[in-house]
Order: structure tokens, then sequence, then C-alpha cells
């Protein structure tokens, strides 16, 4: 009897144990559940993620008008819009969908429009940065000016009657310079250099060093300048010489403020190094802050920010993202994530503990009773 009593309470330790675990793990799912759920919730409410990035359920398109301020040109105008980061158009150059139609004394285009995108789908992102050019069919056409849904509404309007902005590609061809109405100081012509080292433009996306655009420009234009076409702006006759001028010319615009960020601000090496210290300060606060999360909540999930190439960036105390070099991410490129280990301790839930406890101690009051009753 003695001795089955034994193997009966060894079961119940058993099953007390097993149960523990199986408490244990249920409750860590549903943690790691409600977790995800919670933090992609609250990115998605403070405006820091897409949620379902490269999912059906992105978002869509923004609605709104644009507006131009109708110039001295005879010809049918077209608004033609691009991705500033990738050149990606979402139509094709003065495609019947980027006609601009007349009212109220200038002319406006219907961003809805861009909802019909084969190649750039979902229409206008709010936190995207773009490019914007209107033309008409006679050959008048206008330089590149940067926006994004923040200059929904906003006029665009020519500011000079000369084609003094030099085109990217072929010197030979100029177009007319323009700026925006209400936004001239946060959106405008983005800082270049065209294929005979011309300097053009003062806005870069945030994030972006103006040093990048010396680099793309060596990189890109080692045969020029050459002897058919020179830039205006300088004697050299070589790449050589030209690319020493333009390292020393970008230098002074970032010293005298010159270089401005696309949303507000100006460019500065002590803002760009700063990024790098907040991104690593940041980065310790948030790993011993989602430690100490961990640890009292006892869950093995933590959430992952990611950009769209799947690099892993961090998230600042303001909502920002920082790459692994300290430059500012785009918050429409992160992508929030939450991994999970399959590891499964015990005495995570309180609960679980309490009922295995109660199991053992009723088999002991079991085995002691039987026991006073046979001594008996």
């Amino acid at each position: 009897m003695k001795k089955l009593l034994s193997v009966l309470l060894v079961m119940a330790v058993v099953m007390s144990f097993a149960t523990v675990m199986s408490v244990s793990a249920d409750e860590k799912e549903d943690l790691v559940s409600a977790g995800a759920s919670q933090d992609v919730e609250t990115a998605a409410a403070d405006g820091n993620v897409s949620v379902g990035a490269g999912t059906d359920t992105e978002a869509s398109g923004t609605s709104g008008k644009v507006y131009f301020e109708k110039p001295s040109w005879s010809g049918k105008i077209y608004c033609h819009i691009f991705e500033t980061k990738s050149g990606t158009s979402f139509l094709n150059w003065q495609q019947k969908k980027e006609r601009l139609e007349e009212e109220g004394g200038k002319l406006v285009y219907d961003l809805s429009k861009l909802d019909e995108s084969t190649q750039l789908k979902g229409g206008l992102k709010a936190g995207t940065d773009y490019s914007i050019m209107f033309s008409d069919d006679t050959g008048n056409e206008t330089c590149p000016l940067m926006f994004n849904t923040n200059c929904i509404g906003d006029t665009v309007k020519v500011t000079s009657n000369e084609k003094s902005f030099e085109n990217n590609v072929d010197s030979t061809k100029h177009s007319y310079p323009i700026a925006w109405t209400t936004n001239a100081k946060k959106y405008g012509i983005p800082l270049m250099i065209t294929s005979v080292g011309t300097v053009q433009g003062e806005f870069i996306a945030k994030g972006a060093k103006p040093s990048d655009i010396v680099k793309t420009w060596d990189k890109d234009y080692k045969q020029y300048p050459n002897k058919a076409s020179y830039s205006p702006q300088s004697s050299a006759r070589d790449h050589k010489t030209r690319l020493a001028e333009l390292e020393k010319e970008f230098d002074k615009m970032v010293k005298e403020g010159k270089v401005l960020i696309v949303g507000g601000g100006t460019y500065t090496e002590s803002s760009s190094s700063g990024s790098s210290s907040n991104s690593s300060s940041n980065s310790s606060s948030n790993s011993s802050s989602d430690s100490s999360s961990n640890s009292s909540s006892n869950s093995s999930s933590k959430t992952v920010y990611k950009d769209k190439n799947g690099n892993t960036v961090t998230k600042n105390a303001d909502g920002t993202y920082t790459d692994a070099n300290g430059n500012t991410v785009d918050a429409s490129d992160v992508t929030a994530t939450t991994e999970t280990t399959d590891t499964v301790t015990t005495g995570e839930s309180p609960v679980a503990l309490y009922v295995g406890l109660g199991v053992m101690l009723a088999a002991a009051g079991v085995y002691f009773l039987t026991r006073k009753k046979k001594e008996a």
C-alpha cells in the first residue's frame, strides 16, 4: 500500500509540473500576441510606421489638389510627379492623366489621378518625398520641385522668365525655375550637380548628406567636363580639378547654412554627427527599457524595426528612426515586427504555480492521512 501511495505522489508531482508548464506556455502566447498587437497599434497611432507594409492592407493614395499659376505658355499643360529617392514616376510623361484643368484662373491637378498608377502603386503617400514638374506640348518645361503631402493645396509659380535651370544630364537644355507659394522655405529645388559640374538647388532629403551628392557626381561623370560643354561656374577643364572645387564649395555651403532639409531646417555637420550619438544613446536606453519590460512581464518577445531593405533600425525617443550609421530613416519606410523565442520557463505565472503547489499539498495530505489510519 505504501508503495502504491508513493507512486501516486510521484504522479501527482509530475502532473502538477506539467500543469505549470502548460499554463505558462498558454499565458506566454497570450502575452506575446497582446504585446505585438498593442505595439503595432501604438506605432500606427503615432504615425511612425506603415502597418502591414508590403501587403494588401497598405495605405491607399492621398487625395487633394495642387495648383499652377498659369505662365504665358500657349500649349496644353501637364504635371509630372515622381518619387525623389528612386526616380520612379507615377505616370508616363505627358500622359492624358497628367493633364491640368483650369479652375478660378489657375491650373489645377487632381492628385487622386495618381491612384491609378501601375508604377507606384497606392498613390501619394504621407512621409514620402516626391518631385513635381510642369510642361506643355510646345516644348516649355520647368525644373523639378520637391514636395510631399504637406504641400497639398499649395500653388506653384514660375520664378523667372528665363530658362536658367540646366538639365541634369544634357547641359545644352534648360528649363524654367519654379517655387511653392506657401511652402517655399520647406520644399524647393533639390540640390544637385549637373553632368558638367554645375551646382543647382539647395534642398536635400532628411538623412541625406551633401557629400553623397559629390560622391555620386564623381562616380557617374568621370568623363566630364568634356570639350563640348563646361560648367559656367568654373574654368576647370578636367574632372579631377572640378571635383576638388565641388568638395570645397559644398563644405562652404554647409558652413554658410545654404543647404536646406526637406520639411524645414538647415543641414549642419554637427546635426549629422548628432544623429549618430543620439542613435547610440537611444539604442542603449531602448535596450534597457526593453530588457526591463521583458523582465517584469516575463515575455520573450521584442519589437524589431526594419527599413524597406530589411536592415534593422533604431526607434528613437522622439519617434524618429536611425540606421546603424546614425542616418535618419524615413518613417514611411519602417516596418515593426515582433520576434519571439520558443523557450518556455517555469514559474512565469503565479496562478499556475499556486495550482501546482495545491495539487502537491493535496497528494501529501492524502498520503499522511492514509499512513495515520494504518498506524492506528
